[in-house]
């Protein structure tokens, strides 16, 4: 089955806000970051329900080695909705209000 993934715009932005974050502490870890980032967005296209529910319908996906999470819905069997890219210590209201 051919899948595609949708970004939203706080997603794209949530990864831009990261990339910051992460080339200021070191050059490298933009690049880590983006690699483990796409190794998530793979899994969930070849496995979509891979990830548990941690709100309604969305579910959560965990970045090795960053303490970031990618919060996606699964839109129908060929549509994948990226809703967020979120620091795990961010307050929970932050991607539940993307829930709405």
């Amino acid at each position: 089955m051919n899948r595609k993934l949708i970004l939203t715009p706080e997603s794209r932005a949530d990864i831009a806000d990261a990339i910051v974050f992460l080339r200021e502490r070191s050059p490298q870890l933009p690049s880590r970051f983006r690699e483990r980032l796409e190794y998530v967005y793979s899994m969930i296209l070849e496995y979509p329900e891979i990830y548990p529910v941690v709100y309604r319908n969305f579910r959560r996906g965990l970045l090795r080695r960053f303490p970031y999470s990618v919060f996606y819905v699964v839109v129908d069997e060929e549509t994948i909705l990226i809703t967020g890219v979120i620091p795990n210590a961010r307050d929970a209201s932050v991607w539940k209000r993307r829930a709405r």
